[in-house]
């Protein structure tokens, strides 16, 4: 059980499914006509930890959506890492950038779901994700594992930093690509594109 590429008719997507709902990470590809199919709730992020249940919250600010299934939940991605969690009667979906993760947006969605399993989408990876000295500081306090030296310059890793929050054990899958080192498939704010891509957590719906 992975992440694996589907196609509808001219639409292409990244998907791993559990159950009755499915992850979903777009590509270049048609991504416009795949938003407009599924028609997800977004927020306007702004790089917190505050999760929106939106099934009972008018609340459209934050970084992360919790729902049970009533309406399908997206965030949009530069390069920060989106993070899709899933429990019998609810699925969450949190935009982790380094801001997120050292304010503890996931540690926060952990808590909210208690029981869970998690699925990681692409990301910016470790091979190109350089960091200030500010960043480094504040991670080396609190995920020293997530950040990498080389050159005397430092690279941050998003996902071991959230696994770090979360916990291994409960971890299904990781879409394995850096968004940077993979133009043929994904946007990224570091390689200059303007365009984002979307994640989301859909209840097996299907492009015709």
């Amino acid at each position: 059980m992975n992440w694996h590429m589907s196609t509808r008719g001219q639409i292409r997507y990244f998907q791993f499914s559990l159950g009755k709902a499915s992850a979903i990470y777009s590509i270049k590809n048609g991504q416009d006509d795949l938003i407009r199919h599924f028609e997800p709730v977004f927020l306007k992020q702004i790089h917190s930890n505050i999760i929106v249940d939106i099934d009972v919250q008018a609340e459209r600010t934050g970084d992360g959506l919790i729902s049970a299934g009533k309406r399908n939940i997206g965030v949009k991605i530069a390069d920060c890492l989106p993070v899709y969690l899933f429990t019998p009667e609810k699925t969450c979906l949190i935009h982790c950038g380094w801001r997120g993760i050292i304010g503890g947006i996931a540690k926060e969605a952990g808590s909210l779901l208690k029981e869970f399993h998690y699925v990681l989408g692409a990301s910016i990876g470790s091979c190109c994700y350089e960091v200030k000295q500010d960043v480094v500081d504040q991670f080396i306090q609190s995920h020293p594992k997530a950040l990498r030296q080389c050159n005397n310059r430092y690279y941050l890793d998003l996902k071991a930093a959230v696994i770090n929050d979360l916990g291994s054990r409960n971890l299904l899958g990781s879409l394995d690509f850096c968004t940077k080192c993979h133009p043929e498939y994904f946007y990224s704010h570091r390689r200059g594109d303007r365009e984002r891509n979307y994640a989301v957590i859909t209840n097996n719906q299907t492009i015709d």
